[in-house]
């Protein structure tokens, strides 16, 4: 019995030491939604957003993250126009879901930081999505793409999306 507790020992302990050596932090739910890479830190109030960000795409819910935008919010998508404001992020949002939910299907979205700096007021992270849509019939397909996001805090700790751009990174 005590050899057989030892070898758990020794196995958890190797995976764990594999785990810290890629240097990611994972933030949130497993799977993680939000993976920090070395050096960066966790910050409760933009990893909460996140988070929020993440089951608002679970639940196919366009009003829960249109909330995690600032009014005067700068939305950068890919070959489209420079878009300014709640109701232009909202018009995103509402139709790209309202699409998903028309083909019954689902999305799941998470993020790795690899960039980070917070000052008191304003922050911003660099990173790398991977989108994740399921069709009707669960089949996945998957797409990684690279980001940056502005943040500014409003009241206390609460922290809203100022500048959101991304764009999609080569297919390998």
């Amino acid at each position: 019995m005590k050899s057989i507790v030892t070898v758990i020992a020794i196995a958890v302990f190797i995976f764990l030491s594999g785990s810290s050596s890629l240097g990611q932090t994972s933030v949130g739910p497993s799977p993680p939604s939000l993976i920090l890479d070395r050096g960066v830190s966790p910050h409760k109030g933009l990893d909460e957003v996140y988070g929020r960000f993440s089951e608002g795409y679970k639940k196919l819910d366009a009003p829960s993250l249109i909330d995690l935008y600032s009014d005067t919010a700068a939305y950068l998508a890919p070959d489209d126009n420079i878009k300014i404001g709640r109701r232009e992020v909202a018009k995103i949002f509402t139709g790209f879901f309202d699409s998903v939910k028309q083909r019954n299907g689902r999305l799941e979205i998470s993020f790795r930081i690899l960039q980070r700096q917070v000052d008191t007021n304003l922050a911003y992270d660099v990173g790398i999505y991977t989108l994740t849509s399921f069709n009707q019939k669960g089949e996945a397909n998957q797409d990684s793409g690279k980001f940056v996001v502005v943040a500014r805090r409003k009241k206390g700790d609460l922290w809203k999306f100022q500048v959101d751009g991304y764009s999609s990174l080569p297919k390998q």
